[in-house]
């Protein structure tokens, strides 16, 4: 899976297009691996949309079939 790939997946979760993804803390994420934790296993990071929103937002596997997704709104 690539960023792209992400962005596109999580476009859909969210129903807003994604623009940019983010590390936990806030830098620019150039890989996947920038955005996997191990403990929950799963990814997770801030991202940017198309309409300027920001979101905080974890995915993970739930079942080793099924991913969860959460996405919550960061305030300005």
């Amino acid at each position: 899976m690539t960023l792209d790939d992400l962005k596109a997946d999580l476009s859909e979760r969210l129903g807003h297009r994604v623009t940019d993804l983010f590390t936990r803390e806030g830098e620019p994420a150039n890989a996947i691996t920038d955005l996997y934790c191990a403990s929950p296993a799963g990814f997770g990071g801030k991202l940017s949309t198309r309409r300027g929103k920001q979101f905080v937002w974890e995915l993970w596997l739930e079942d080793e079939e099924h991913w969860n997704f959460q996405a919550k709104p960061l305030l300005d």
